[in-house]
C-alpha cells in the first residue's frame, strides 16, 4: 500500500512540477537574464510559508530537530558552486531535470545519468574527502540566529518577514512577462 501511496504522491508532484515549470535554476536564469520575476516569486512565497511552519513543527514536536543543519566550511562554498555549475550545464535543478525527462528532454536523461554518477562517486570517496577537505576547513553550524545572536524564533521570523517582502517587492517590480 505504501508503494501506490508513494508512486501516486510522486505522480501528483510530477504534474505541479511539470505544469509550472517550477525550476530554483530556472527562477534565478529567468529572473537574472530575462528579468520574469514570476518563478522567484513563488520561492520567496513557499520559503515564507514554509519558514515558520517547519519551526512551529519543529516546537510541537512534529519533527524530530534540524536534520539539515550541517557544520559550515569553505567545502560548502566549493560544493555550492560546483553545483551550481552543474544547475547550469544540466540546464535547471533536480527537479526540473526530472520533470523535463518527463517531458521527452534527452539531455535532461544525460544530465540525471550524470547526477546519480556524482553522487555514487560521492558516497564511495565520502570519508576520503570528509577527513581530508572538509574536517579541516569547517568553522561549526552556520544558522541566521547564530551569526546574529537572536533567538531562533526572532531569526524565523525575520527570514519570515524577509521573504514576504521580497515577494511583494518583486511583484511590484517586475511584471511577469
Amino acid at each position: 500500500m505504501e508503494a501506490v501511496v508513494g508512486f501516486l504522491f510522486g505522480v501528483g508532484i510530477g504534474f505541479v512540477l511539470e505544469r509550472g515549470q517550477f525550476c530554483m535554476a530556472s527562477a534565478f536564469r529567468d529572473f537574472f537574464l530575462f528579468r520574469h520575476a514570476h518563478l522567484l516569486r513563488a520561492m520567496m512565497l513557499y520559503l515564507a510559508v514554509l519558514t515558520p511552519a517547519f519551526f512551529l513543527f519543529h516546537a510541537g514536536g512534529l519533527i524530530e530537530s534540524y536534520p539539515y543543519v550541517k557544520s559550515g566550511g569553505l567545502f560548502t562554498a566549493a560544493g555550492g558552486l560546483i553545483f551550481g555549475i552543474g544547475m547550469v550545464l544540466a540546464g535547471g535543478c533536480a527537479s526540473g531535470t526530472l520533470y523535463r525527462i518527463g517531458e521527452g528532454y534527452v539531455t535532461s536523461l544525460v544530465a540525471l545519468i550524470g547526477m546519480l554518477t556524482g553522487i555514487a562517486i560521492f558516497g564511495e570517496t565520502y570519508p576520503w574527502i570528509k577527513n581530508n577537505f572538509i574536517e579541516p576547513a569547517e568553522f561549526g553550524e552556520l544558522t541566521l540566529s547564530s551569526l546574529l545572536s537572536i533567538p531562533q524564533s526572532a531569526a524565523v521570523l525575520l527570514g519570515t518577514l524577509l521573504f514576504l517582502w521580497l515577494f511583494v517587492f518583486l511583484g511590484r517590480r517586475f511584471k511577469r512577462a
